[in-house]
């Protein structure tokens, strides 16, 4: 079996880590600025205003993620990362309907 160069293992490490950071990136910010607006029209704020705030805040939030992607010390343990810090948000979104 012919094994992968180290050119080529390191392509693959930024491939998989671009794609974590745009698509892991795109759904976490995505599934957190839904549970934490549905979160903040629960405490009783105005949807309107908990939507508008929480938008503006995921820009920030999704560069943030989309960094830590790149500091990971593989993609594996990106995803990983990404994937654990999903499950609170899922489970707010789930118990909240």
């Amino acid at each position: 079996m012919i094994g992968f160069s180290s050119v080529a293992r390191a392509r693959l490490a930024n491939a998989g880590r671009v794609t974590a950071c745009t698509l892991g990136a795109y759904g976490l910010t995505a599934l957190v600025s839904a549970a934490l607006s549905r979160l903040l029209v629960r405490l009783g704020m105005d949807a309107v205003e908990a939507v508008t705030g929480v938008t503006l805040a995921s820009f920030a939030l999704f560069a943030v993620i989309a960094m830590s992607a790149f500091h990971a010390r593989s993609p594996a343990r990106a995803w990983v990362i990404m994937i654990l810090l999903a499950l609170p948000p899922t489970l707010l979104l789930a118990l909240s309907e």
